[in-house]
C-alpha cells in the first residue's frame, strides 16, 4: 500500500472517529436533562461490565483478520483471504453468543452482587445482544481493514453511533413513565439498534465489495491445494488475538481499579466520601478531554496494522520503516500541539465546558496524556503489522501496574491528592511507550527521523503556545470590561480566540520549516490537490 493510500485510509478513519466523537458528546446533554444524575449513573453503570464481555467475546480476533488477510492479499490469494474471514466470522458469532447468554442468564447475580444496584438488571439485559451483533460486526470491519479499504468501517460506525443516539433519548422518553431504571434499559437498547443498522451496511458493503473483486481481478492462481488448511488458520487466528485480547482488558481492569484506589485513598488523607466521588468526577471530566485528542492517532494506528503487515509479507523492510516513520510524524503532529494545547490552556477550557476551573489543574497534569496515548496507539498498531501482538500487551501491561502503584503511593501524599493521580498516569503510559519503541528498532531497525518527526514539530508548537498565550490574556484584557453582565462570555471567546490563533500560527509555521511537503498534502483524498494548488500561489513550502 502506497503512502498515499495509508494516507487515505487514516484520514477516513478519523473523519468517521471526529463524527462518532461528536455524537457521543451532544446527546448525553438532553440525556442528562431527560434521566436526571441518578439515571446518568445507573446508565453509566451498565458500560464497565458491556465493555468487559466484549472485549472477550471479540476475542482481538479483528487485528488478526486483519493481518492474515492483508497477508494473503498481498500474495494474490483471494481464496485464502476469504477463507479466513468465514473462520473468523464463525469464531466471533459463537464467541457472541456465548457471552451474550452469559451476560442474560446472569445479569441478576451481577445487579444485585457485583454492581450492588438491582435496578441495574434491565439495562444489562437490555445491552446483552450488542455482544452478539458486535462480534459480528468486527468481523467485517477486521475483513476491510486487511483489504486497505476503510470506507466501509468508517460509514457503518456513523451509521451506529446515529442511530444509537436517536434510539437513546426515544426510548429513555417513552420508557420514563414506568420508572428511572426502565428507562435506563431504553436507553442502552441503543447499542443494539446501532449495531444492527452498522451490521446491515457492512453486509451490503461485502456484497458489493466481493461482487468488485470478481469483475475486477483475474481469476487467482490459488488452487484447492494452496489453500492453508482451517486448523492451521485457526491456530494462526487464535495466536494473534490471544494477546491483542490481554491487552484489551487491561484497560477495563484498571479502569475499575481505578474507581477502588483514587476515592478510597482520598477518604485516607482526610477528604470526606462526597469530596472523594467529587475529586474522581474531576479526574475522569479531564480524561475525557485527553481521549478527544487520540481520535486520530487511533485512526493512524488501525491503517497502520494492515500496512506494515503488507511489507513485511513482501519482505519490503525499508518499506515498513519507512510507513512507521509517516505514522510517526502524523502523530507528534498531532500530539504535540494538542498536548501543549491543552496545558497552556487548561482552566479555560474547562471552565469553559464544565464551568468547574478546579478541573483545570489536573487537565494540565494529563495534558501529556495527548501526545504519549498516540505514539503508544502508533506504535502498537506497527508491533501487531509485524505480528507481535503480544508485545504490546506485555508492555501495556507493565506500564499499567507502574500506574496502578504510583496511583496508591501519589493520591495518597496530602499536598498531591488527586493530582498523584494524573502523575502516575503519564508515566505508566510513557513507560508503555518507551518498551514500544525498543522493540520496534530491535525488530525492524527503525530508526526515528527526528528532525522532522519531533524537532520542527516541536519549534511550531513552542511558538504556537507562547502565541496562545499571549492572545488569551490580551483577549481577556479587552473583552473582559465588555462582557461584565455576562462573566463566562469573556473566558468563552478569549479561549476560542486563542485556539483558532494557536491553529493558525501552528500549519503556518510548518509550512514555512518545510515540515509538511507537497506529496504530504497530495495524498489528501479529494481536497490535497485543491489545497497544493492554493498555496503555491504564496511559494511558502517545500517540495
Amino acid at each position: 500500500m502506497s503512502g498515499r493510500r495509508f494516507l487515505q485510509g487514516a484520514l477516513i478513519l478519523s473523519i468517521a472517529g471526529i463524527i462518532v466523537k461528536i455524537l457521543g458528546a451532544l446527546y448525553k446533554i438532553p440525556l442528562v436533562r431527560l434521566i436526571g444524575d441518578e439515571g446518568m449513573g445507573l446508565y453509566a453503570m451498565v458500560y464497565p461490565i458491556f465493555s468487559t464481555l466484549l472485549v472477550l467475546s471479540t476475542a482481538g480476533i479483528p487485528i488478526a483478520i486483519s493481518i492474515l488477510v492483508s497477508e494473503k492479499q498481498s500474495k494474490n490469494d483471494d481464496k485464502g483471504a476469504k477463507k479466513i474471514f468465514l473462520i473468523s466470522f464463525t469464531m466471533l458469532a459463537i464467541l457472541g453468543l456465548l457471552f451474550t447468554l452469559l451476560l442474560v442468564f446472569n445479569a441478576r447475580w451481577i445487579a444485585v452482587y457485583v454492581i450492588n444496584e438491582p435496578r441495574v438488571f434491565y439495562g444489562l439485559i437490555a445491552i446483552a445482544p450488542a455482544i452478539f451483533i458486535s462480534s459480528i460486526i468486527s468481523a467485517f470491519r477486521g475483513y476491510f481493514q486487511g483489504n486497505q479499504t476503510m470506507t466501509p468501517t468508517a460509514l457503518s460506525q456513523v451509521i451506529e453511533q446515529s442511530v444509537r443516539v436517536v434510539t437513546i433519548l426515544v426510548l429513555a422518553y417513552i420508557f420514563l413513565p414506568r420508572g428511572i431504571e426502565f428507562s435506563v434499559a431504553g436507553a442502552t437498547f441503543g447499542a443494539v439498534t446501532g449495531g444492527l443498522a452498522a451490521l446491515s451496511v457492512l453486509i451490503v458493503a461485502y456484497i458489493l465489495f466481493r461482487k468488485k473483486q470478481r469483475n475486477n481481478k483475474p481469476a487467482s492462481p490459488t488452487t484447492i491445494h494452496d489453500i492453508e488448511a482451517t486448523n492451521s488458520l485457526t491456530k494462526r487466528i487464535a495466536t494473534l488475538a490471544f494477546p491483542v485480547t490481554i491487552a484489551g482488558l487491561v484497560v477495563p481492569i484498571m479502569q475499575w481499579i481505578d474507581v477502588i484506589i483514587i476515592p478510597s485513598r482520598l477518604r485516607y488523607i482526610g477528604y470526606s466520601g462526597s469530596e472523594a466521588a467529587a475529586f474522581f468526577g474531576q479526574f475522569a471530566a479531564a480524561n475525557v478531554l485527553i481521549n478527544l485528542a487520540p481520535i486520530i492517532t487511533i485512526s493512524i494506528a488501525l491503517s497502520l496494522v494492515p500496512a506494515i503487515s503488507e511489507a513485511i509479507t513482501k519482505n519490503k523492510i525499508e518499506d515498513a520503516r519507512h510507513r512507521i516513520n509517516l505514522a510517526m510524524w502524523m502523530t507528534f503532529l498531532i500530539g504535540l500541539p494538542a498536548s501543549a494545547g491543552l496545558f497552556i490552556l487548561a482552566t479555560p477550557i474547562t471552565t469553559m465546558l464544565y464551568d468547574i476551573p478546579e478541573i483545570g489543574k489536573i487537565l494540565a497534569i494529563l495534558a501529556p496524556s495527548a501526545l504519549i496515548l498516540g505514539l503508544y496507539q502508533t506504535t502498537r498498531g506497527a508491533l501487531q503489522g509485524l505480528g507481535k501482538t503480544y508485545l504490546p500487551a506485555i508492555n501495556l501491561t507493565i506500564g499499567i501496574i507502574i500506574k496502578g502503584v504510583l496511583t496508591y503511593i501519589l493520591v495518597g501524599i496530602p499536598e498531591l491528592g488527586i493530582i498523584g493521580a494524573g502523575i502516575a498516569t503519564v508515566t505508566g503510559l510513557t513507560v508503555s511507550v518507551l518498551l514500544n519503541y525498543y522493540h520496534l528498532k530491535k525488530h525492524t531497525g527503525f530508526k526515528m527521523s527526528w528532525k522532522r518527526n519531533v524537532t520542527i514539530p516541536f519549534v511550531c508548537t513552542a511558538l504556537m503556545t507562547a502565541l496562545v498565550f499571549l492572545t488569551y490574556g490580551a483577549a481577556m484584557a479587552i473583552l473582559t470590561p465588555l462582557t461584565l453582565t455576562i462573566a463566562p462570555l469573556s473566558n468563552i471567546l478569549s479561549t476560542l480566540i486563542a485556539i483558532k490563533i494557536g491553529i493558525l500560527v501552528y500549519i503556518l509555521s510548518l509550512l514555512l520549516l518545510g515540515n509538511v511537503k507537497i506529496q504530504d498534502l497530495e495524498a489528501i483524498p479529494k481536497v490535497g490537490p485543491r489545497i497544493v494548488k492554493f498555496l503555491s500561489r504564496f511559494k511558502i513550502f517545500k517540495a
